[in-house]
């Protein structure tokens, strides 16, 4: 495989400083999307007729954005997991790459009889827990 012969360009250590910046920012917007509706339960207590109405769709649409966007600063907070496990799928090709070269004349035919088995492919890596963003793996080192 052409990717496994390099390794990923990644700064593991600054992602998870964004990690914990996108997550802050992520809390900020829920916080503040709590409070948007605490104000608006307020303001529509009274209020009736076609610009109530308008009002609550609005606020219906504002509460699903303000979700959405909290999502997706939690799902980027995660960029560091998805880069880990992108280079040990690369360090994993490089070493069945390395295996499958270094195989014997009588190790193929042996193969013929029994099928050639892989070694295991490392486990994903967990990910990482917010506020800490602590490091939840290091790299597969074969």
């Amino acid at each position: 495989m052409e990717g496994n012969k390099t390794d990923l360009r990644f700064d593991y250590q600054g992602a998870l400083n964004l990690a914990r910046q996108l997550n802050t920012l992520a809390d900020q917007v829920t916080s503040a999307a709590t409070k948007r509706q605490t104000l608006a339960d307020t303001a529509k207590k009274d209020f009736i007729g076609a610009y109530a109405d308008q009002f609550a769709s609005r606020m219906t649409v504002e509460q699903t954005n303000f979700r959405a966007v909290a999502k997706g600063l939690r799902n980027d907070a995660m960029m560091w997991k998805n880069a880990m496990d992108e280079e040990n799928r690369r360090l994993y090709g490089r070493h069945v790459d390395d295996v499958k070269n270094h195989r014997s004349l009588l190790d193929s035919i042996g193969d013929w009889f029994t099928g050639f088995h892989y070694p295991p492919a490392p486990a994903a890596v967990p990910v990482p827990q917010p506020p800490a963003f602590k490091p939840t793996a290091e790299l597969v080192h074969y």
